[in-house]
């Protein structure tokens, strides 16, 4: 993988969100007015309104972790030229760009709750914090698997449920860092399964794309003695895609698209994250919640 870029400048500032609930509006729907232009003779006695915050979504904590480690990348870098006591010009350039980073993230989180983990943080936020907490991860992918029918009817009918038997198939493998989230494809096609993974993962050096092809989606062959329906690829439609992960909340959006669709198909929970990633992500927002309060 290649290094990432250290600087980031954000020329744009991310939408604020809306702070303003029911209560901060009157019965027309507009604002109410400040305590200062209250009718009445005791105006200081009117309830001061205070502006509801919303809960942290995936989106927001996507925001929110890419401030966050652009910001301790820069620290990285502006620790490694200080020690070595040379450009200064890039140092200040850096400092003053950490600073920016600071500000933004501080007024777009002034209403966004950042609860307690293990008490009140959804689900939701907690899944997309599993993928996201491989940004620090130089060795993490994104990956796509297709299945082939045999395995993904396996995966469907096993005991334990899909993505229990999906994660063994693929720690098997060697991978044991991942977080994933299974979906099923918006396709009326029956050539393929339309059941399939997207995820996050830290892949060992010596896996291939082809084993990894061997166990979830061989190749279709119906002229064996014993027929596989497997996997059959057209075109860029490939079986088994591992990528840089290079946008780690668009990639964690995107994996979920389907999230409430493909868990009233299965009647359960349609993600996985292993120890490691639940806990990679529980470390990241931990320290970006402390950081937002520095």
């Amino acid at each position: 993988m290649t290094d990432k870029q250290p600087l980031v400048n954000y020329a744009v500032t991310p939408p604020k969100p809306n702070c303003i609930g029911p209560s901060d509006r009157g019965r027309a729907g507009s604002p109410l007015p400040p305590l200062s232009k209250l009718s009445g003779p005791f105006p200081k006695s009117a309830p001061q309104q205070v502006a509801a915050k919303q809960r942290c979504t995936p989106a927001s904590a996507g925001i929110l972790a890419t401030f966050y480690t652009s910001y301790v990348r820069n620290l990285a870098v502006l620790g490694k030229l200080q020690a070595e006591n040379k450009d200064q010009d890039l140092i200040d350039k850096l400092q003053a760009n950490n600073d920016h980073l600071l500000k933004l993230a501080q007024d777009y989180a002034s209403c966004i709750s950042l609860p307690d983990w293990k008490r009140r943080l959804s689900a939701d936020t907690k899944r997309a914090f599993s993928f996201l907490g491989f940004m620090q991860l130089s060795d993490a992918q994104a990956f796509t698997f297709r299945l082939g029918h045999e395995v993904a009817d396996a995966a469907l009918s096993a005991k334990k449920g899909p993505t229990d038997n999906l994660s063994t198939l693929i720690k098997s493998l060697g991978v044991k860092d991942l977080a994933f989230v299974v979906e099923f494809a918006n396709s009326e096609s029956k050539e393929n399964h339309s059941f399939h993974i997207h995820g996050v993962g830290r892949f060992p050096p010596s896996l291939t794309l082809e084993t990894i092809q061997e166990l979830l989606a061989p190749k279709q062959n119906l002229k064996s003695a014993k027929p596989v329906k497997g996997y059959r690829e057209r075109g860029s439609n490939k079986a088994i895609v591992v990528n840089e992960l290079k946008t780690p909340g668009g990639w964690a959006l995107y994996s979920s698209k389907e999230f409430d669709f493909t868990a009233h198909c299965l009647q359960s929970n349609p993600d996985y994250a292993s120890r490691s990633a639940t806990k990679a992500g529980r470390e990241l927002y931990e320290s970006m919640r402390t950081w937002l309060t520095s």
